[in-house]
């Protein structure tokens, strides 16, 4: 084999390849739009007692969501709700700090306080408080 050829397809084995990132929440729908936060803040500060709470983000995964409010008197709060957040009262809440290493304990945390909460949102939000918090 000539030489020029081998360098040729050493270099290819080492060029660095496109990584397509996989997380636990490829498949949770993580955007919500302004107006969306706003229509969620009245329900939320009813609920949680929170004068004015902001609404930092919802996970949403077939008739589920957890929303995440900074409730401006405790920590930020995981909302967790069976249906639509504007009708429906929440399941749990959550808030604190997570270790890297507690994702499969807030896994079965979630599981175990949120009865019927698809496995795929469970782990989103696991995968998130402990190894994703990008807010």
């Amino acid at each position: 084999m000539r030489f020029d050829i081998l360098l040729g397809i050493l270099a290819l084995a080492f060029m660095p390849m496109p990584v397509s990132a996989k997380t636990p929440c490829d498949g949770v729908d993580r955007h919500l739009l302004n107006g969306e936060k706003q229509k969620l803040m009245p329900p939320v500060a009813r609920q949680i007692r929170a004068p004015h709470p902001t609404i930092l983000q919802e996970f949403k995964f077939e008739d589920w969501s957890i929303v995440y409010a900074d409730t401006g008197v405790s920590d930020e709060t995981f909302i967790f709700y069976h249906g639509d957040p504007t009708r429906t009262h929440y399941v749990t809440i959550w808030s604190g700090a997570a270790g890297l290493d507690e994702e499969s304990q807030i896994r079965e945390w979630t599981v175990e306080n949120a009865p019927g909460i698809p496995l795929r949102l469970a782990k989103c939000f696991a995968w998130h408080v402990t190894k994703d918090r990008d807010l």
